[in-house]
């Protein structure tokens, strides 16, 4: 889309689209009156078109004349200081679902089709948010910070009272448009019941050490086969005869050799 200011309200477009039927309406703002002399222009597709808005009575020495596209009852972009002025469309916002009590917890707002960019802001159960928590007695008990140009609001360390519906804005002189609302959660972080099922997995984890180490020593893991071989008699050593006498009522052996 082509367009150029001219002098006195005068606006030359070179529109896409098929056909484009623009109607233009004589009004009184802020003591101003305005017309048109062409109030029903219709263009064909990449033809040029000359819109007219002629003041006819003014109260002051520099009014300011903006041209917007109206679509469906919405602002889709304005034209202003020769340049265009795009409106925001529905911005990205990512919430934390629950975060615990004391830690830090970081919310995005993120519009990428807004021209110029926009700028964010942050509300909380349909309560506007400053820009520091520090500066407002209102959220003393708070710790945040927002930054308006890139949409992050962050927490230093969450409280109770942070719990809520959150929605970001952006808007730029064209116009704004919200997020959908989402809920942040702040909750209590049950030390004892975590130190409590610590201590029952570490007794857990005894009694099974205690179990094992009994069942050893009582074989219940050694190999009865391993077990009955490992007790054999030795046998007989070669070159040795073991004889036994009525007189000795013992064993004694005899040495032979073999040439």
């Amino acid at each position: 889309m082509a367009l150029r200011r001219r002098p006195a309200g005068w606006l030359r477009a070179r529109l896409p689209g098929l056909v484009l039927l623009l109607l233009l309406r004589g009004c009184l703002t802020g003591a101003v009156n305005l017309k048109s002399s062409n109030r029903t222009p219709v263009v064909q597709e990449f033809e040029s078109v000359e819109l007219s808005c002629i003041i006819t009575d003014s109260q002051t020495t520099d009014p300011r004349i903006e041209w917007k596209k109206i679509q469906d009852d919405q602002t889709t972009y304005v034209f202003f200081d020769n340049r265009i002025q795009v409106k925001p469309v529905s911005p990205v916002c990512r919430v934390p679902k629950a975060v615990p009590v004391g830690k830090t917890a970081t919310l995005h707002c993120q519009e990428s089709e807004g021209y110029p960019r926009p700028h964010y802001s942050w509300y909380r159960n349909d309560v506007p948010l400053p820009t520091d928590s520090r500066a407002n007695p209102r959220f003393r008990n708070s710790s945040f910070l927002l930054n308006s140009e890139t949409g992050t609001l962050v927490f230093s360390a969450v409280h109770k009272e942070d719990s809520g519906q959150y929605y970001c804005i952006a808007s730029n002189d064209a116009g704004s448009a919200r997020c959908e609302e989402q809920q942040m959660e702040v909750y209590d972080l049950n030390v004892g019941g975590i130190v409590g099922g610590i201590l029952v997995v570490l007794a857990v984890l005894a009694l099974i050490t205690v179990g094992i180490c009994c069942a050893y020593r009582r074989g219940y893991f050694v190999n009865n086969k391993q077990n009955g071989e490992s007790y054999k008699s030795p046998g007989k050593p070669d070159g040795v005869n073991y004889i036994r006498t009525d007189e000795e009522g013992d064993f004694r052996h005899k040495s032979s050799f073999v040439i």
